[in-house]
């Protein structure tokens, strides 16, 4: 902030709101990480008030989320039944996901990020819900399976478990929270719906008005929760663990950077995207001191920043602020957790992930759109996590590169006025091909051999427009000198027009002669042959 200035009543509001929708995300998204409970809200207060001094956005919120929660737990497995390291992994993953951020931001490589296609964003996040919500169906079902880590194995099991063993109060609970949710964010979408669900199970839990009530299976049975500041790393770790833990750093850093992007395209802020960067770095080193995992924007609190009226850094600030005494005197009442309200809330956000229409728009899409997708989503299911978003935002740089390194080529006939025509055979053996596109290394070097079938057996005159073509080097010019001589051999004559003032500066510098002419392709051909001949 450039001066102090108190927080306004739309900051309170909103840093309220973000809170109380926050503390069943965040507890959560961390057991989603395969964490106990509470280290969701360590990262929600350490990482989320950090990042809210340093940052520009009144509207970014940082803290657990649940996309860069799948790649914790894939990541963190290797290490799941050792307590001990388990730690000290998390602390690791903290380090190396801030250190990722601020690399982006010292070498200036944020505009990695428009590179990674819409098709590759949807697939993640379509990936992540059918995760997020298959991972979910054993507490859903109130019969929780021991020992999954991965979808794969989690279908498996889902196969072989037995009608008799599913608990019909859990099943009913969990549906009840899921249900809950979808309405209230349908019909009343400023309510804290979630923690609205959150509280009446657990007063339900303690006072049990039914006898069903105790076939609920709480947080309290799974896993340890005590009042205070959970248990820190006590262990360095050692060379294998980081360079286990590299590849899952970044890819953190890379996801948690993509869903701040969308939130600032969202707000009009792009401006502050360096900003937001190195804030979430400093936020994620200094929360690996205290025992906080990853953390990054949060879509879904985000966008309640900006319903709940904030107005400045203050609003994520009391967002994160609020959540500390829950942590240090709550544990009675995260205890009383049912396991199945959980699952309904993490099932609720997967389906909330899910955009039938924009998936709808893909699969309708050109083949390599749809090609991103379904590799995207079929890699998040199959392979860990960071894995996957690796693969899909390389395929689409490849793509990419590919695209770019094969220039548009279009023929047309050529009339005896030197008019274009859509004709598929010139009158005269007239034709002129239109090269547009980069032609630069591989995009030039392929250019010969895709120009050749686009010449018709009748031609007697060939005129390559390049008006469209950009970035031409050396390769450029030899390629079109291999195609010269290919049509010199045929008895065809070639005209190149339109020409980059670069092309023909390189081609002088070589000693290389082409075929310059001044036509003027427009609607018709028009002008006169330059001075320089056939070569």
């Amino acid at each position: 902030m450039k001066s102090f200035s108190l927080p306004s009543t739309g900051d309170l509001n909103a840093g309220l709101l973000v809170a109380l929708v926050g503390i069943p995300q965040c507890l959560a998204y961390a057991m989603l990480s395969g964490l106990p409970p509470m280290y969701g809200l360590v990262t929600a207060i350490v990482p989320g008030m950090i990042a809210a001094a340093a940052g520009r956005s009144a509207h970014v919120t940082v803290g657990p989320t649940n996309t860069t929660g799948l790649i914790i737990l894939t990541s963190l497995a290797p290490w799941a039944d050792r307590p001990e390291l388990l730690l000290t992994a998390m602390v690791t993953l903290s380090v190396l996901a801030g250190l990722s951020r601020l690399m982006i931001v010292a070498l200036r490589a944020e505009r990695v990020f428009d590179f990674v296609p819409e098709a590759v964003l949807l697939g993640f996040s379509t990936g992540a819900a059918i995760i997020i919500a298959l991972m979910q169906l054993d507490e859903f079902l109130g019969a929780p399976f021991n020992g999954v880590r991965t979808v794969v194995d989690e279908i498996y099991r889902l196969t072989q478990i037995e009608f008799g063993i599913i608990e019909p109060a859990a099943l009913g609970l969990a549906a009840a929270a899921l249900l809950s949710v979808v309405l209230g964010r349908r019909y009343l979408p400023r309510w804290p719906i979630p923690l609205a669900a959150l509280i009446t199970s657990i007063a339900l839990v303690w006072f049990a008005p039914w006898a069903f009530i105790d076939q609920w299976i709480t947080l309290e049975e799974s896993t340890v929760i005590s009042d205070g500041w959970p248990q820190l790393a006590t262990q360095l770790p050692n060379w294998a663990m980081i360079q286990a833990l590299i590849v899952p750093g970044f890819a953190v850093a890379f996801i948690g950077s993509l869903e701040l992007i969308v939130t600032l395209r969202n707000r009009q802020e792009q401006r502050y995207l360096r900003a937001e960067l190195g804030s979430q770095g400093v936020a994620n080193l200094a929360g690996s001191l205290v025992g906080a995992f990853p953390a990054s924007t949060s879509l879904t609190r985000s966008v309640l920043l900006d319903i709940g009226g904030a107005t400045s850094r203050w609003a994520p600030f009391i967002a994160a602020a609020v959540l500390l005494p829950i942590l240090l005197f709550g544990a009675d009442l995260i205890r009383a957790i049912p396991q199945p309200v959980i699952a309904g809330l993490l099932v609720a956000t997967a389906l909330s992930m899910l955009k039938p229409e924009q998936i709808a728009s893909v699969l309708r899409a050109n083949r390599q759109t749809r090609t991103l997708f379904i590799v995207t989503v079929t890699s998040t299911l199959v392979l860990a996590f960071h894995e996957a978003i690796l693969l899909g935002a390389g395929l689409g740089l490849v793509i990419f590169l590919l695209q770019s390194s094969l220039p548009q080529l279009r023929r047309y006939a050529v009339d005896q006025n030197g008019w274009l025509t859509a004709r598929e055979h010139s009158d005269n053996g007239h034709y002129a091909i239109q090269i547009s596109g980069s032609l630069y290394f591989a995009a030039a070097r392929q250019l010969p051999e895709r120009l050749e079938p686009l010449i018709p057996d009748d031609a007697q005159q060939l005129t390559l427009d390049l008006n469209h073509a950009h970035q031409p080097r050396i390769a450029a010019t030899q390629a079109l000198l291999r195609f010269c001589e290919l049509c010199q051999h045929r008895g065809i004559r070639v005209d190149i027009c339109g020409y980059p003032a670069e092309l023909k500066r390189i081609a002088d510098t070589l000693g290389v002669r082409l075929p310059w002419c001044e036509f003027k392709i427009e609607q018709r051909l028009a002008g006169a042959n330059a001075e320089e001949g056939s070569a």
